[in-house]
């Protein structure tokens, strides 16, 4: 048996009933699970509700939607087997991790050492969710969070070596993303200078086949060469000196499935900011042209390749 420990928000809206004021609580027995009781709290966010899970043993995190509020209990266990999948997990040890844990019930009194965990990964959470990410992104991304306290470390290598999957796994995407930065920034180097300036979104945003934040187009656009000697354009306090503005941007979708209005909308937007006279998309697919078009009512110009 493993308590799901609600924050008073979420514990309130399941009709959680609160503790007693006065005896002892009777005391549980600890689960017999790898990763422990959990801490979950309700993270209010646009479209979707979402509730935020926290391993009490690893400080571990991964969401999953509120609704069907009713459902919860029921719903956590495969959500919680699909996030371990995700992460690296063996699927033998992630299945027998949540029938170790089974049944789940629900409780108040989140541990202190866990409740700072909660609150920072809320905050991050609330700003994904924000800028347009997905679950599946958003995941993503609690996987690569890094805590500081009670000690330096990634809480998704302790899972991967809790459970059997390689905990190395989560220190080797960090080197990856270092190294494909720097390929990433060379490649825009050695465009100083030029009228047509070719970024291609693999290579900026590597392994992530759906653009939908905006700070993604953020992210596109810092790909655009640095030069010490170029200021910003005037009058746009937007525009940091140092990065070279091209007259026409070739924005290369190889391997990008699709995109939203919201990616489209903050690319163009930007695009327009900095100055840049003509973009155009190279290797989109039709879904991607589509969330230009729902923008723009045309989208930008349409390249077959580059």
């Amino acid at each position: 048996m493993t308590t799901l420990r609600l924050n008073p928000a979420l514990a309130k809206a399941c009709h959680l009933p609160e503790r007693p004021r006065s005896g002892a609580a009777v005391p549980r027995p600890p689960p017999g699970n790898a990763l422990g009781d959990w801490a979950l709290a309700l993270v209010h966010t646009r479209p979707q509700k979402l509730v935020i899970a926290v391993s009490n043993v690893t400080h571990w995190a991964f969401c999953l939607p509120y609704a069907p509020m009713p459902t919860l209990q029921s719903r956590f266990g495969p959500a919680l087997l699909q996030a371990l999948l995700s992460l690296g997990v063996p699927p033998d040890r992630a299945r027998a991790e949540i029938d170790r844990s089974e049944p789940w019930v629900l409780g108040r009194g989140i541990e202190r050492s866990t409740v700072g965990h909660l609150t920072h990964y809320r905050q991050s959470v609330t700003w994904a969710a924000g800028e347009g990410l997905g679950l599946g992104a958003i995941n993503a991304r609690l996987a690569d969070h890094m805590t500081l306290k009670p000690r330096a470390g990634y809480p998704a290598a302790q899972v991967l070596r809790l459970l059997g999957g390689n905990p190395k796994l989560v220190t080797q995407r960090q080197k990856e993303k270092s190294e494909n930065w720097r390929a990433a920034y060379d490649h825009a180097q050695a465009q100083i200078g030029r009228d047509e300036v070719h970024i291609p979104v693999a290579l900026a945003l590597p392994d992530e086949p759906r653009l939908e934040a905006a700070h993604q187009a953020s992210i596109l656009l810092m790909r655009l060469p640095h030069d010490d000697s170029v200021s910003g354009p005037p009058g746009r306090t937007s525009n940091p000196g140092g990065r070279w503005i091209p007259r026409t941007l070739i924005v290369d979708f190889a391997d990008v499935d699709s995109a939203t209005a919201t990616f489209a909308r903050a690319l163009l937007d930007e695009v327009a900011t900095l100055g840049v006279s003509s973009l155009h998309l190279a290797n989109a697919l039709p879904a991607v042209i589509e969330a230009f078009e729902e923008v723009s009512g045309r989208g930008p110009a349409r390249t077959d390749g580059h």
